[in-house]
């Protein structure tokens, strides 16, 4: 199954690619768009430093979004979104989130367990309200909780979903999620579990998610993404946000790169059916509407999406003492110390192939930074973890240059 993944994932990432060489000056001639009333910075000093590690990390566009207690503060795109075409980013670009989507399933289950019509608790057996009895087989006598799923603590693995990913391209996963999660299924892989038991230790896992969306939709009697659409997008004005491609113009979305030898190769667009865990399209504009809310207790432009005290619950780390590397998760957020300022900070990232998008707060002084890019090399990465240092170098100082800037303005 791992040499059918890689292989698998390898035909994706090259169907319908093409070659296109960056030639000259690829970061220049920035156009920005600003629709709403926003503290703009003609700091020509902050836009060349941007550049620098722009062209150091080989990023040939990034789209840029700032929040602080004064709301969304600053935008911008830099460099092609469309480098055949010559087409400069704005910060009304369209990227993929990839996994911050997971955090948008978050809020949908959130909002049902505030809902008392519901009847539901975190801490209950999330197999009440599927059709199929969901344990490890490991543990066959512990039950499963929303409160692990969402943090990550259910004891599924991520090590064979990614393949289950691909399959969901043409099949949503509620037909095969049985299948694939219990013994006996037709497409169950016993690697789908880990052997600790749930709620002893943390793991991160794309199903999870699954799990969760495909819950929204038995709970509600509604599909999980047309609940997102009414209770999350729709309140919070994100008009430009979708799982769906024909909701936008072909022409305004990031083309996803991958870079060897100089040359930057074309990746395909395709929609994710795993809506739970990815697939969501969005500009950085919309998305800060999205973490305004939450910075602000739940709120958005007098719109409320989670009471204030369901946000503080899911900024609660869960398990304390398990560790992800350096992160611990909340519900449906991940939060960790950076050394090298000492502040706290929580958010998410998200990535696609050639593409890569993160939304990240601080939570030590109420700043927080939104920013997509068009070039990530999935299976050298994400597969392999053969990251190239410098560019991880370059996007790090621009992750911190934004932060710096947010609490200027």
């Amino acid at each position: 199954m791992g040499k059918k993944f890689i292989i698998i994932g390898i035909i994706f990432l090259f169907i319908g690619t093409s070659l296109a060489e960056v030639t000259g000056q690829v970061i220049s001639k920035n156009k920005t768009i600003l629709p709403e009333k926003q503290i703009c910075s003609n700091d020509s000093d902050f836009d060349q430093r941007i550049q620098f590690f722009m062209k150091l990390g080989h990023l040939p566009s990034i789209s840029v979004c700032l929040i602080n207690e004064n709301g969304t503060v600053w935008s911008k795109g830099y460099g092609f979104y469309d480098i055949r075409n010559r087409k400069y980013a704005t910060n009304t670009t369209i990227y993929p989130i990839g996994s911050i989507t997971k955090t948008v399933t978050a809020t949908a289950v959130m909002q049902l367990i505030e809902n008392e019509s519901y009847g539901l608790n975190l801490d209950d057996n999330v197999s009440e309200y599927l059709p199929f009895d969901l344990k490890n087989p490991y543990y066959p006598n512990i039950n499963i909780t929303f409160r692990m799923l969402l943090a990550h603590q259910s004891s599924l693995s991520q090590t064979e979903i990614s393949l289950s990913l691909y399959f969901s391209i043409f099949n949503y996963p509620n037909s095969w999620l049985k299948e694939y999660l219990l013994p006996g299924g037709h497409i169950y892989c016993r690697r789908a579990w880990l052997r600790f038991r749930p709620g002893k230790d943390v793991y991160y896992s794309s199903t999870n998610s699954v799990v969760l969306a495909y819950l929204v939709e038995r709970i509600t009697n509604q599909p999980f993404d047309e609940y997102c659409k009414e209770h999350i997008f729709d309140p919070l004005d994100m008009k430009n946000t979708s799982w769906h491609l024909e909701d936008f113009d072909v022409n305004d979305i990031a083309v996803p790169y991958i870079r060897r030898m100089g040359l930057y190769i074309k990746g395909p667009i395709f929609e994710y059916h795993c809506y739970g865990c990815g697939g969501i399209w969005t500009n950085v504009l919309d998305l800060s509407h999205y973490l305004m809310a939450y910075m602000n207790g739940g709120v958005y432009n007098g719109t409320r999406i989670l009471k204030e005290e369901t946000i503080e619950l899911m900024y609660t780390l869960q398990y304390p003492d398990s560790y992800d590397g350096d992160a611990r998760y909340g519900l449906g957020w991940y939060f960790w110390n950076d050394n090298s300022d000492g502040k706290d900070y929580g958010g998410h990232g998200g990535l696609y192939t050639g593409c890569f998008a993160k939304m990240l707060r601080c939570l030590s002084d109420g700043t927080g930074i939104i920013y997509f890019r068009n070039q990530y090399d999935f299976v050298r990465n994400y597969l392999f973890h053969l990251y190239n240092p410098i560019e991880k170098y370059a996007i790090k100082q621009i992750e911190k240059m934004l932060f710096e800037k947010a609490r200027e303005l």
